[in-house]
């Protein structure tokens, strides 16, 4: 083997060690420093029952956090509080979040029933009588509808016995 040769597949192990070495720092510090800690943080909101991040290794992909809620009584103060704690360890990083429930089929069929009314509202502002519908086809079910609205967002709860559905709904 020649000089040039040698050279070359030093250059090259080089190269890969230092790579190996960066992905390896990349992915202690994300673990470390924001994984963890903010998993921890999600975990203390009361309710929170579990939080996962998880994070693909390619660049600008973002951050996936599924976020499984319990019994919530305010889902526009939960979902904020949650928010707000995922912005202030990520920044401008680019994430997902999932909110997990234990919906059941009769509560996605009460979705279904009070969707059109959601449409409606979000296109000409009637959420007053969005909520007053809603809250009526729930009592028809046995189940009860709460519904938040703020500049962003439409948050939709609709909840029978111990089960429950979370919407989070753009208003743009």
């Amino acid at each position: 083997m020649d000089a040039k040769a040698i050279k070359f597949i030093k250059g090259s192990l080089f190269f890969i060690i230092t790579l190996a070495i960066l992905f390896s720092i990349q992915h202690l510090w994300f673990n470390y420093s924001i994984k963890e800690p903010l998993t921890k943080e999600l975990n203390n909101i009361p309710e929170v029952e579990k939080a996962v991040l998880e994070k693909k290794y390619k660049l600008g992909e973002p951050i996936n956090i599924s976020v499984t809620l319990a019994e919530v009584t305010n889902f526009h103060k939960t979902y904020t509080e949650i928010n707000e704690k995922i912005l202030r360890f990520l920044g401008k990083k680019p994430y997902e979040l999932l909110i997990l429930d234990n919906r059941t089929d009769e509560l996605r069929e009460l979705y279904y029933d009070i969707h059109y009314y959601i449409e409606k509202a979000l296109i000409d502002g009637s959420f007053p009588m969005l909520v007053d519908k809603a809250s009526e086809i729930a009592k028809e079910k046995n189940a009860e509808a709460k519904i938040y609205v703020d500049k962003q967002n439409m948050y939709l709860h609709l909840y029978k016995n111990d089960n429950s559905l979370y919407m989070l709904i753009s208003r743009h």
